[in-house]
């Protein structure tokens, strides 16, 4: 046995040290509000139907992430992940009575960190962790809100609203087609660990990016990762 295990770590050993940074998968769960909504649909001061969401709250995603640890002093972390939730969407006008369907929110962000680490903790030859801390810009890419112009366009125009048929998937296909693009900046810190060829983390990351989440001004998530070196 003692054998078998001094032959792995001579077989992982030359990658360990020339690593030189690392992949791998991420997964989060990000803490956000979205208030409930609604509105009547209103043509020429006339109301001709109405629309209401339900409110929502925080949402969990996957990810990737690609890091690169052979800059001096600091490293290079680069990330791409979604995050998104299901509520509760009502639309009514003369020819749909109060139908309720699930709609689905959803957001994908990149994230380009630069990641200095605070404190290094190593166990020789398998294994080491590091607690460090990021700052980057990120830009985010999310579905909105309905509201009465997207209604008019997907109803063909506003002469449309009372008497047009409703379609939920004309519906969220314009959501899709429409997103929201944002950028803003954001901060991070967790615990990097690293044992043989695997590497992963566990931090946590604020972000600064008005409505990059609907009617916020950013986010909060917690993310785990693992991967393996390079």
């Amino acid at each position: 046995m003692k054998k078998i295990l001094i032959g792995i770590m001579i077989a992982v050993l030359p990658t360990s040290i020339f690593a030189i940074g690392g992949f791998g998968l991420s997964v989060n769960s990000s803490t956000f509000s979205v208030d409930a909504g609604s509105s009547d649909l209103m043509v020429e001061n006339i109301k001709v139907g109405s629309f209401s969401y339900d409110s929502f709250e925080n949402g969990g995603g996957i990810g990737g992430y690609l890091y690169l640890d052979i800059i001096p002093v600091i490293d290079l972390d680069i990330e791409y992940n979604v995050t998104g939730n299901e509520y509760n969407f009502t639309f009514e006008n003369a020819v749909t009575t109060s139908e309720t369907q699930k709609f689905v929110f959803a957001a994908g962000s990149m994230f380009i960190t630069i990641q200095k680490p605070v404190f290094d903790l190593g166990i020789p030859f398998l294994a080491k962790a590091k607690l460090y801390g990021g700052l980057g810009m990120n830009t985010n890419v999310s579905t909105p809100m309905v509201n009465q112009e997207m209604l008019e366009s997907v109803f063909g125009g506003a002469s449309n609203l009372e008497n047009g048929e409703y379609d939920y998937n004309a519906v969220t296909e314009y959501l899709t087609d429409n997103a929201v693009e944002t950028s803003g900046f954001h901060i991070d810190a967790g615990v990097f660990f690293k044992v043989l060829t695997f590497s992963g983390s566990v931090y946590y990351r604020q972000v600064f990016a008005e409505d990059a989440i609907p009617g916020n001004k950013g986010f909060g998530s917690m993310n785990f990762r693992l991967g393996l070196g390079i």
